[in-house]
């Protein structure tokens, strides 16, 4: 209810004594029953003295205008009086005498009139009858304004939901157009990729066996060693075993342990010294191999925010798919140092490419945030293990916890509940611009696992920590 002043409220309780306490003009309703229909001749104010009334509008008419059926029988409503409220102040006091609405009891309901044979009491102390009613015109007036900002604010609002229902079924239709055109092309370079590394390597088997062993390492490097190991890795064989720059970054990739690299034969680094490039080789095909499944698992992430299903097998280590996510990043880390820890892990049931795509969008915005804030030397930790809680029956109670933490600026808290919705970024304009999906599309892959995101930010750290269920009970594979 509208609340009003003590000035107004005064001649208020006058008036409905003196106005609205006959008995003879008290009238009581059944819920559902009309007061007055729309257009309908009215010659009275109607004071609710109990219960509630609804006041709805059907549509007009218009020439060579057909309106839905629902408009005609429906309507909308316009209002509601409770008790206390005044009905058809309108049409008594414009003289107009007929109703703009119809009005129903929306419960058992009990109401008083007056009309327009009413004696007017004390005329020459209160005035005439209009102006003993002024407050409640001024009531009505403050009420309906009241009632006309609120429609208005829910209208905006109701408006604004409909434009972003728009705006993300056409990002979902150009998204599923997108999907299609992008998995042809992926296909065949997949299944093309495919080919190639199989026809190298039956062709190098038959040629040069040394040669088919550094492309096969090159094909199957699935380890991620930092650049600063790296580096150190590679002046040490140019050094000690006269290595080419380029040879010695190849043996460095192969054996980043000196020790095991010391004792490999001549025979072989001679080899490596002449014909690097067959690693070089073996390792970009294995780069094309997981990119075209990246890119696949791309389609199918933003075909989960709309609800998408995904293929889950059994046994999949989330340690690999942490060390696919570091690999395919390789080029984003090179000036950060990072910092794996694991704890001995089962598999569980997923799409690697899922974790994959869930890893790497994590991992590739603490390193844009980083680079944002010109944080100094950057790193990042990435720690997983396995964790049991006490959960309720049929929950799943064991779950890994992979916790991905970066040494970049503090998450401003405006934002923080921000951050996984779509179309949210901070990224700036330019070449590294953000679509604001990475998080979006990492929230909805693991509600889609049962899982949880937990973030925490401060000037230290900023940690994503993600748990995901060994087992899927509820059939979301």
């Amino acid at each position: 209810m509208l609340q009003l002043p003590e000035q107004i409220i005064k001649p208020l309780e006058r008036i409905n004594a003196v106005y609205f306490s006959d008995p003879g003009r008290t009238i009581e309703l059944a819920e559902g029953e009309q007061l007055v229909g729309q257009g309908e001749e009215c010659h009275r104010v109607y004071y609710v003295k109990k219960g509630c009334f609804a006041a709805f509008r059907k549509a007009d008419s218009y020439a060579g205008v057909d309106l839905p059926v629902e408009s005609g029988t429906r309507g909308y409503e316009v209002f509601r009086a409770e008790e206390g409220s005044y009905v058809c102040v309108q049409a008594f006091f414009s003289r107009s005498y007929h109703s703009s609405n119809y009005i129903v009891a929306l419960e058992d309901s009990v109401v008083t009139y007056v009309d327009d044979t009413t004696e007017v009491v004390e005329p020459e102390t209160y005035g005439c009858f209009e102006r003993q009613f002024i407050p409640v015109l001024v009531h009505e007036l403050a009420a309906r304004n009241s009632r006309i900002f609120t429609k208005t604010s829910e209208k905006e609002e109701a408006l604004r939901i409909v434009q972003r229902a728009e705006m993300a079924s056409s990002l979902a239709q150009l998204s599923a157009g997108i999907a299609h055109e992008l998995n042809n092309a992926v296909g065949v370079l997949s299944r093309r990729t495919e080919f190639v590394a199989d026809s190298l390597q039956e062709h190098l088997e038959a040629d040069d066996k040394l040669n088919a062993q550094l492309f096969t390492y090159g094909l199957e490097d699935n380890s991620f060693v930092s650049a600063q190991e790296l580096r150190s890795a590679a002046r040490y064989y140019e050094r000690e075993l006269d290595l080419p720059q380029e040879a010695a970054k190849v043996m460095a990739h192969i054996f980043p342990d000196t020790e095991e690299g010391r004792k490999q034969p001549g025979k072989f680094t001679r080899n490596l010294k002449r014909n690097y490039r067959f690693w070089e080789l073996g390792h970009d095909l294995r780069d094309m191999r997981m990119a075209s499944k990246l890119a696949s698992g791309i389609v199918r992430a933003v075909k989960l925010l709309g609800g998408g299903n995904s293929t889950r097998e059994p046994n999949v280590s989330v340690e690999q798919s942490v060390t696919d996510a570091l690999n395919l990043l390789h080029n984003k880390l090179k000036r950060v140092k990072v910092e794996t820890q694991f704890s001995p892990l089962p598999g569980i049931i997923a799409d690697t490419t899922e974790l994959v795509q869930v890893w790497s969008n994590v991992i590739k915005n603490a390193c844009d945030a980083m680079e944002q804030g010109a944080t100094g030397h950057p790193s990042i930790r990435i720690t997983a293990e396995c964790c049991h809680v006490q959960g309720v029956h049929l929950l799943p109670t064991e779950y890994i916890s992979v916790c991905i933490a970066n040494n970049g600026p503090a998450i401003d808290e405006e934002n923080l509940n921000k951050i996984f919705n779509p179309n949210f970024t901070t990224k700036k304009l330019g070449l590294d611009f953000g679509l604001g999906l990475g998080l979006a599309i990492v929230r909805r892959v693991v509600d889609s696992y049962n899982g949880t995101i937990e973030v925490r930010s401060n000037d230290q750290e900023t940690s994503f920590t993600i748990n995901i269920p060994t087992s899927q009970i509820h059939g979301n594979d």
